[in-house]
Parts: structure tokens; sequence; C-alpha cells
């Protein structure tokens, strides 16, 4: 069997087990999308394809990610681009799981599947669905988003990771979004950061994006927000 298959095989199994819990499949298998139940946001599995994949190692690298349409089209509004996504949350499975910050290689070749998918759905059962049911409700998880940052649960390191102002500004409300932001650049020790995002923006739309953390920092100074130290 070629690796392609394997892959598809091995997705596709995945995804049966997971359609009891709304998810349906796309891509074969590689992507499961499931809706919330008040129709605002999407969920989604992605099982990304390894690039070193042969006959005797296929691995799936999978992605977790949180989004929605409605915040897609007032981005694109407000910032005048097609290049937004709504995406509020993303990661990597294992940043959600005991097995957090390791490159973990799920091999699902044919002799691997049943030991692999079992291990695969029961991280997604104890860690991933809880994380979705979080954004259920949707004013809950801005108020814990504004106090506590991302932290959806004990596994997940919130170093280095940046906050969905915009989700907050557009589902929840502006002083909601400034209170995440200070909290945000206490707990991380970055108001240096956002003070030259904020002088760079000032003088030119363009700046050069230094930190992965900078992304937070243009969203929150084209938001209005400010930085009080």
């Amino acid at each position: 069997m070629q690796t392609k298959e394997m892959l598809q095989t091995g997705c596709q199994k995945i995804a049966e087990q997971l359609q009891p819990f709304g998810f349906k499949s796309t891509q074969k298998g590689q992507l499961l999308k499931k809706i919330s139940r008040n129709k605002k946001l999407k969920f989604e599995i992605y099982f990304q394809s390894s690039t070193k994949n042969w006959s005797g190692s296929v691995s799936i690298l999978p992605q977790i990610l949180v989004s929605s349409d409605s915040l897609k089209k007032w981005q694109k509004e407000k910032y005048n681009s097609d290049n937004e996504n709504g995406v509020i949350f993303s990661t990597k499975l294992e940043n959600l799981t005991p097995l957090k910050n390791k490159n973990h290689d799920w091999n699902i070749t044919l002799t691997n599947q049943e030991n692999v998918i079992s291990k695969l759905i029961d991280l997604i059962k104890t860690y991933v669905l809880p994380v979705f049911e979080k954004f259920e409700d949707i004013e809950k998880v801005i108020t814990e988003i504004s106090e506590d940052g991302l932290k959806l649960n004990e596994h997940f390191d919130t170093k280095n990771q940046n906050i969905p102002i915009d989700f907050l500004c557009f589902f929840g409300t502006q002083d909601l979004a400034q209170h995440a932001f200070d909290n945000y650049l206490k707990e991380q020790k970055l108001f240096g950061n956002a003070k030259r995002v904020f002088d760079e923006l000032k003088k030119s739309e363009h700046y050069s994006n230094k930190f992965v953390t900078d992304l937070t920092m243009k969203s929150a100074y084209f938001n209005g927000l400010k930085i009080n130290e």
C-alpha cells in the first residue's frame, strides 16, 4: 500500500470514531470540522502529513483550530485585506496534553494504526473536546481570556502565545479587550515589544515582525488599545 493510501485509511478510521461527536470529515479524512451549537464558531482538527513520510513511516501532525466566519468577514472589512482567516486559536495537539512541547511521531502505517489511533482518540476526547466545549460559551471564554490569557487547560503553555484581540473586540467589548491586553503585557513582560510595534505603526502601517507576539501588538494597535504600564 502506498503512503498516501495508508494516510487516508488512518485518517478515515479516526474520522469514523469522532463522527459521533459531531465532526464531519473532508479532504478524505484529513480535516475534521464541527460547527458550534450557536453556529458562530468552527472547530477543526487537521492531520497534517509529514514531509518525511515513506513506506515504513507515515506520520501525521494533528493541528487544533478554532475560527469564525463572521470574525473573518469583520477582519476583512476592518483591515481592507483578503488575507484574514478568522482564526481565534490554533496549536498542535501535543500542546494541550501532558505531551506538551514534544514533537510526537504519530506513525499510522497499517501495523501501527490500531495502537496509534486509539491513543490519538483518547487524547482528543480528554484534552481537545473540553477546549472546544469552552468556546461554546463565548461570553464566558472571553471573560476567562481577559483575566487569565489563553490558559485553556493545565497543560497549555501560554508563553510566547498571541491572544485573540480581534475575537475579544468583535464578540466582546473594547474594555474586555483592553483588560486582556493589560494582563497579557504584564504577564508576558512585553511592554518593550508593544511600544516598538506601536511606534513603528504610527510611522507606517508596515512594520518588522520580529517576534511571534508582535501579531497581538498589531491587533491591539488597530483596535485602539493602549499600553498601560
